[in-house]
């Protein structure tokens, strides 16, 4: 890598980082860089909506079983 490079890589956003981690990733081919960064975030989305319903939103007041108050 060159000093030109590490000065660009440097000045990048995340999105522009994550965005050319990913076409380096696809050996150049964007189309399918962009493929695989769609299937990525719907697989997280996926994974954030199971999450989702497993998180508890509220409480109840009270006492365990087998607790004295």
């Amino acid at each position: 890598m060159t000093a030109a490079q590490i000065v660009e890589r440097a000045t990048m956003s995340e999105a522009e980082m994550i965005a050319l981690a990913y076409e380096e990733a696809a050996g150049g081919d964007a189309r399918r860089a962009l493929r695989r960064a769609i299937e990525d975030v719907m697989a997280l989305e996926v994974k954030l909506a199971t999450a989702e319903r497993v998180v508890s939103h509220g409480y109840v007041r009270g006492t365990l079983p087998g607790r004295a108050t």
